[in-house]
């Protein structure tokens, strides 16, 4: 009785699988019986609601708003600083924290980048340094090359009050300002004359003089070229703080503890052993 029963069912399920395969195949699809398509897409696909549609129509769709929106995206307008002319020096400024500070006061009257205000560009030097005596002379040209702007320079182991503020963790480092702010970090691994001027030009449009290239006195300064040889205080104090905490730890570790233990073992073995002798 259950064999008959189930063979019942397996006939009908074939009978309603035919009957269901023979109406998909032979309906027509319209517009109503499609699925929606998402907004961006359905934008793009033609008009197709008063034509039927066969399985086999193709539906070509139209990538120009896409590619006009990727095309915009890709055409980013670099924007310049506007500086004022002629307010730069003959030769390379070398500045304290008080004189940078008062170089860098801003006007609060300008508050964007394409209003005209003075333009600095400040190297982070120290005298110590190899590659700060590397990047000197071809600092010292910039003047010449650029006269529009003012070019200072600061030696940040005497003064470190900008280091933090600038987030200076490397030397050298050069920084335009315009307005008294920061607009741009100089990232090259090598320090020319001709990356200086390509850096100033990619910010500020402005074009270096004809001919400017690194003479023989700017080896001279403003900014040395040559590192000077003198005790650097700061790494002493570091040298010694460090030498401090080494003993101390030291002397808190078990190993200092048995060697004080060995020690006064010994000691007292040697006292015992001479009162003996001395006893003979």
């Amino acid at each position: 009785m259950i064999f008959l029963r189930n063979s019942i069912i397996v006939v009908i399920l074939c009978i309603y699988h035919l009957y269901a395969d023979n109406i998909l195949s032979n309906e027509a699809l319209t517009p109503e019986t499609l699925p929606k398509l998402p907004k961006e897409i359905g934008d793009a696909v033609p008009d197709i609601s008063e034509r039927e549609i066969s399985p086999n129509t193709t539906i070509n769709l139209n990538n120009d708003s896409i590619n006009s929106n990727n095309a915009s995206a890709k055409n980013v307008t670099i924007k310049f600083v506007n500086c004022l002319p002629n307010l730069g020096s003959e030769q390379v400024e070398l500045v304290n924290d008080t004189h940078l500070i008062q170089i860098l006061t801003p006007d609060p009257n300008i508050t964007a980048k394409d209003t005209p205000a003075k333009c600095v560009m400040v190297m982070f030097y120290s005298n110590i340094g190899t590659f700060s005596s590397m990047a000197a002379p071809h600092f010292n040209a910039l003047p010449r090359a650029f006269p529009d702007i003012k070019m200072a320079a600061i030696n940040t182991v005497m003064f470190h009050l900008f280091n933090t503020q600038n987030g200076i963790v490397g030397i050298p480092s050069l920084i335009l300002f315009h307005n008294g702010k920061a607009v741009a970090k100089f990232s090259d691994p090598e320090y020319t004359l001709e990356l200086f001027s390509k850096f100033i030009r990619r910010h500020t449009a402005i074009e270096p003089k004809e001919k400017s290239i690194v003479t023989s006195a700017d080896f001279a300064g403003p900014v040395i070229s040559s590192p000077s040889k003198h005790t650097d205080v700061f790494l002493v104090m570091s040298w010694v703080f460090v030498i401090f905490c080494a003993i101390y730890y030291f002397m808190k570790s078990s190993w200092w503890i048995w060697i004080l233990e060995t020690v006064q073992n010994n000691w007292r073995e040697a006292e015992d052993q001479a009162e003996h002798l001395h006893d003979d």
